[in-house]
């Protein structure tokens, strides 16, 4: 059995999503995963590698854990998840955050509002994600005849909320309303609200915010909740075991570049931008849940539960608001997502299988061929 140590840097619950990714992917092989927790310290990597003797290191540095190198590891084959340097120059094997889909979710939402200017405001400190989302966010912007106003956060800013409030108020406050505006990440959307209720402004009808990350112990306690773009984050720790995989030299796998951009799940959409939703706010929110967990076994009588009502009524509710039951509804997600790690070859069937939500590859078979009239296997030798 192979020993994979997996570095935590992050207190947010997206941990325990990247973990079960990984997890998931470790169900298929024979990994023993060892958590480390960095989140306060750069850990002693010497001893930690006499102690355990790892095959591989997974490095979530999501929590901006900077201070990991690739030669921390002594040879041992690594791969880091949403590294803040550029992992091109540090030449790392690394899966991320894709940054321009993010910018393209969340600049969509705001100009479907059909918003009078747009503002992007930035990270506290300079980094390289965030200015992918920026760079993107800027073109999307220029695409529709619009500028994109900027908002950068000074030093100071960083250990003075006040103050970037303050900041944030004054860049917004002449702009042209509606005022469409893309936060960085979710602790700077919370801070823009705060800005434009400083101002007594509206939310959304003078200004809409979209920020990243989705993370509810931010998004849901502002007021008004936060609408936010979602990464995949269980499936950033799936695609990362997968590149491990393939660097022990388990699987066979090619990889023309050393980082991996895994696509988002998509916007969660709450109060902050929802003014113009026209569909059945409980089949809306019954969607999101179907995104967000029919990998993980979702069943459809749960999916119902949120209604309130007889289950019978909620789905004739999601069945005429979205064209089909809630159960076509989450195999549509599971067999969208499976395809998407076939078509790519980044795992066996029998760890897509799992990771997509059926109880071993034997049903997933099954459930394949009768929807696609083959096995899964050889529809992916047919792309």
């Amino acid at each position: 059995m192979e020993t994979i140590l997996v570095f935590r840097t992050t207190g947010r619950g997206t941990w325990r999503e990247i973990f079960g990714g990984i997890a998931a992917f470790a169900k298929t092989t024979e990994w023993v995963l060892q958590p480390v927790d960095a989140r306060t310290a750069r850990p002693d990597f010497r001893q930690l590698l006499g102690f355990w003797k790892p095959d591989g290191a997974i490095v979530d540095a999501s929590g901006g854990a900077g201070f990991f190198q690739k030669s921390d590891m002594g040879g041992v084959p690594t791969v880091f998840i949403n590294p803040e340097d550029d992992p091109e120059k540090r030449r790392e094997l690394s899966v991320g955050n894709d940054e321009a889909d993010i910018a393209k979710a969340a600049m969509g939402e705001l100009l479907r509002l059909n918003p009078a200017s747009l503002v992007f405001v930035e990270w506290l400190r300079r980094s390289g994600w965030a200015e992918s989302r920026r760079k993107a966010a800027e073109h999307i912007a220029e695409l529709h005849g619009m500028r994109l106003g900027i908002v950068t956060p000074q030093p100071e800013d960083a250990t003075d909320a006040p103050r970037l409030v303050e900041r944030i108020a004054a860049a917004i406050c002449g702009l042209p309303k509606p005022c469409g505006v893309f936060a960085v990440s979710d602790d700077i959307g919370a801070l823009v609200l705060a800005a434009a209720a400083r101002l007594g402004l509206n939310i959304p009808d003078d200004v809409a915010v979209v920020s990243v990350d989705d993370d509810p112990e931010v998004c849901e306690n502002c007021t008004p909740t936060l609408t936010s773009v979602r990464p995949d984050y269980r499936g950033l720790g799936f695609a990362a075991a997968s590149r491990l995989m393939a660097s022990l030299g388990i699987a066979k796998a090619s990889h023309a570049s050393v980082r991996e951009n895994v696509a988002i799940v998509g916007v969660i959409r709450r109060a902050s931008t929802v003014a113009t939703m026209r569909r059945d706010p409980k089949v809306a929110e019954a969607l999101e849940m179907i995104r967000l967990h029919a990998c993980e076994g979702l069943k459809a009588s749960q999916v119902a539960a949120l209604f309130g009502t007889s289950a019978r009524t909620a789905e004739a509710r999601f069945k005429a608001a979205a064209g089909r039951t809630m159960e076509a509804e989450i195999l549509e997600r599971r067999f969208a997502a499976a395809c998407g790690y076939l078509r790519e070859r980044r795992a066996s069937v029998s760890a897509i299988a799992d990771f997509c939500g059926w109880n071993g590859d034997i049903p997933f078979r099954k459930a394949f061929k009768a929807r696609f009239g083959t096995s899964p296997t050889k529809w992916a030798r047919m792309l």
